[in-house]
């Protein structure tokens, strides 16, 4: 994901990934009637060839009811841990509960924070959240990562003034968080450069003041026009792969947004010798980029297609991407000179592909938008084998992420049982 979140709702959007459960935007309720089962499955094998397929060995469900808003965030622990994390507002301001989903009990809470938040995310394993706050009223916002375990906050970026919507993506294994600014706001110009930035969850340490420090690498990259921007680490946050895409835009952008030509003119005319030229986006090719933020290496990538394309997943196997055509892609060794083949088509379902890139699940509506279904695809290098159906349930709405360490999926659902109260399912299908 290249860090956009959201819902998997039945008015489906063209692509939205999830990599980790904590990318998810799934509201969750304070447990006020709770059951757990395990469901032990015989192994079956499935598959073209002699290669197996998909194995579910178990199925694990957290059921509970509860308010929806004043629940925000809801992760889960590693597979097999009994463990998982809910970040709920109260009127004292955010906590940050851990349950043993066993016992039903809560570990611990700790308090978060009493300001209002945004962009928020639980990285996977739940060790840490980060998010948006305001200083104070119509003040600019800084971005502060919690640190469950100590119960601290860390200020990781202060702004000084109000500045355009930035996206956030943690990498698969929890221990970096990458920035970056968006570039498809039509209130601002086009950035003259942006940065994707790296906060090294490794290098968290007291100063001498014992105050929690983080290290942080900026990577300046260049800007040209309004574009959608695409920043997808590898599961450890190594390397990262970043995309420009220019087609998406069309050439009366400029022309649809009175408040932005506005505040555009206005920048003009305050700093007329550094006001950016007009650049239609028409035919503009988009560009590729591999950061190394160890090492603070940009390299150039060639382009691997000749339209509009959507990056999904960035993995060992290569990088996965979507056509508008919604058909899935692999494009291996883009470092140098790109491998693309065509994979199968998804229609109109939402994917998701685990950090080596040898899982893809697939989730869609069926039953007239009455079922959730989710299948499986596991590939065998750059093949695909046999789809399977993995799992289906009745539900009004749902989030479904791949587990952090890649041995289940987690399918998050929920039903509306009247004055306000919801019905909340989690369910763990271990493979």
């Amino acid at each position: 994901m290249s860090g956009r979140k959201g819902k998997i709702r039945k008015a489906l959007r063209a692509v939205l990934i999830f990599t980790v459960l904590a990318s998810g935007s799934v509201l969750w309720g304070c447990a006020r009637q709770e059951t757990t089962k395990t469901i032990g499955l015989p192994d079956t094998e499935n598959g073209e060839k002699g290669f197996p397929g998909f194995v579910i060995k178990t199925i694990r469900e957290y059921v509970y009811d509860g308010h929806s808003e004043g629940n925000l965030r809801f992760g889960w622990g590693g597979t097999g841990s009994d463990t998982a994390f809910l970040l709920r507002y109260g009127e004292k301001g955010y906590t940050f509960r851990k349950i043993d989903v066993n016992t039903k009990q809560t570990v611990s809470e700790t308090f978060v924070d009493d300001r209002m938040l945004f962009n928020i995310q639980i990285a996977p394993g739940g060790r840490y959240i980060s998010y948006e706050a305001e200083t104070e009223e119509e003040a600019a916002p800084e971005l502060v990562l919690f640190c469950a375990g100590e119960g601290e906050r860390v200020v990781l970026r202060q702004w000084d003034e109000c500045l355009q919507d930035f996206s956030y993506v943690w990498s698969d294994d929890g221990t970096k968080l990458f920035s970056w600014q968006n570039g498809d706001d039509p209130a601002f110009l086009p950035d003259t450069d942006w940065c994707v930035t790296c906060y090294d969850m490794d290098t968290l340490v007291r100063d001498n003041n014992g105050r929690l420090t983080v290290q942080k690498t900026e990577m300046k990259m260049p800007g040209s026009n309004y574009a959608w921007r695409h920043v997808l680490p590898d599961a450890h946050g190594t390397t990262v792969y970043v995309r420009e895409e220019y087609e998406t835009f069309s050439d009366s952008k400029k022309g649809e947004y009175l408040h932005g030509q506005a505040k555009k003119k206005a920048a003009q005319e305050t700093n007329t010798e550094n006001a950016e030229p007009e650049i239609e986006s028409k035919g503009q090719p988009a560009k590729n980029w591999l950061l190394t933020p160890k090492e603070h290496r940009i390299e150039k990538l060639p382009e691997y297609a000749k339209y509009a394309v959507w990056p999904i997943k960035y993995t060992k196997n290569g990088l996965y991407y979507q056509s508008e055509e919604k058909k899935l892609y692999l494009a291996g060794n883009i470092e140098e000179k790109p491998e693309v083949k065509e994979l199968f088509s998804v229609s109109n379902a939402q994917v998701c592909i685990c950090g080596k890139g040898d899982h893809i699940f697939l989730a869609e509506w069926t039953d007239d938008l009455q079922n959730m279904q989710i299948s499986g695809v596991k590939m065998k290098g750059s093949e695909p084998q046999t789809k399977q159906v993995l799992y289906q349930t009745a539900c009004e709405s749902a989030d479904y992420a791949i587990a952090s360490d890649d041995a289940a999926i987690v399918l998050c659902q929920s039903v509306y049982l009247g004055d306000d109260r919801h019905s909340f399912k989690v369910t763990e299908l271990g493979y």
